[in-house]
């Protein structure tokens, strides 16, 4: 990406009190996306209410490390550095505004689609859900295949020049632009939770919703870019040790993304009459004592007893049975595992 100078950058770090100031303000947002990361490999995965906004914030956290993401620290980091700290944050901010702006109008345009489909022509939000999580998981688990090196597929990316009218901008005018024009780079990236988001907007229909929750999610993807500018300013590298693990990272997440993908796949495929079948569910609901606490809190409420769950009946798409999702599940998660084991230690 050709957005800066061939000249050398030198980096500008603040004194005294300014240096103290720029060191809690960088500790404290560590500490945001620390929280947002445990929520997103703790937390839960049935998110409801405001659990939405958690959810959608804590998975755009996880974006960084995806190819088509983690290119954008190379653009805002050499942007804001050798400017003077206050500046350079002002021209991170700038960035990450633009990124913001461009990613928040996709929740906008889901809602429409969600409006349309589900509303207007009385498409059924199950179907709708299992079509799309059979899509993505799909997508998703040819993608982590790719970044194992197991098969040849790459989502694509953006790797020119920003265009002339943008680089004759001024500072922060440019990063603003560059932000906007190069917040679209995201979206194709097939991260699983990204179609979970898309689907709660598309079912509410609500642009304001739809537009809040994925800005939300925006703010979450450029928080780490910001981050990586800010310990640059402080004098850190951070861009340099991720540039030196980057295989790793990029293998563990295709680890990741197969496990994720699979599921996602599964659920889509069978539909969430496996899941309850499959036992997982039943499972996860005995360990958290869902129904034993949602009781209760019916009875004091006076309000209907929590669902249970009993043997589900019927097929899954393309009249699949039930019964094979688990068997499907188990198949797509060994045979990367002995794919790669095989390409790499026996080949």
């Amino acid at each position: 990406m050709e957005t800066t100078s061939s000249q050398p950058t030198v980096t500008q770090t603040p004194n005294g009190n300014a240096r103290h100031g720029f060191i809690l303000l960088t500790f404290g947002l560590a500490a945001i996306i620390v929280l947002g990361l445990f929520a997103a490999f703790f937390g839960t995965s049935s998110p409801e209410g405001f659990g939405w906004y958690l959810f959608s914030y804590a998975m755009g956290l996880t974006m960084i490390v995806l190819p088509c993401t983690f290119p954008l620290a190379f653009v805002i980091v050499p942007l804001s550095l050798g400017k003077g700290p206050m500046k350079g944050l002002g021209i991170a901010l700038s960035f990450g505004i633009g990124v913001v702006m461009t990613l928040s109008m996709y929740g906008v345009l889901a809602a429409v689609i969600g409006k349309t489909f589900i509303g207007s022509l009385g498409i059924q939000g199950e179907v709708l859900k299992n079509w799309l999580y059979f899509g993505a998981g799909t997508i998703a688990y040819l993608f982590a295949l790719g970044e194992l090196g197991l098969i040849k597929f790459r989502m694509p990316t953006y790797s020119g020049a920003a265009p002339k009218i943008i680089q004759e901008k001024g500072d922060y005018l440019k990063a603003l632009l560059l932000g906007l024009f190069l917040g679209n780079i995201g979206v194709g990236c097939p991260h699983p939770a990204t179609p979970l988001i898309f689907l709660e907007i598309a079912r509410s229909g609500n642009i304001f919703y739809g537009w809040s929750l994925f800005f939300v999610h925006a703010v979450a993807r450029v928080l780490p870019l910001l981050l990586l500018v800010m310990l640059g300013i402080l004098g850190i590298n951070g861009l340099k040790w991720l540039s030196a693990h980057r295989e790793k990272v990029e293998r563990g997440t295709g680890w990741l993304m197969v496990f994720v993908a699979a599921f996602i796949l599964v659920l889509g495929l069978f539909t969430h009459d496996w899941w309850v079948n499959s036992g997982q569910h039943t499972l996860f609901e005995e360990i958290t004592q869902e129904e034993r606490f949602l009781g209760i809190i019916s009875e004091r409420l006076n309000t209907e007893a929590p669902h249970s769950h009993g043997l589900e009946t019927g097929t899954g798409l393309f009249g699949l049975p039930l019964s094979l999702g688990n068997w499907t599940l188990v198949l797509l998660w060994i045979i990367p595992l002995w794919w790669y084991y095989k390409k790499k230690y026996q080949s």
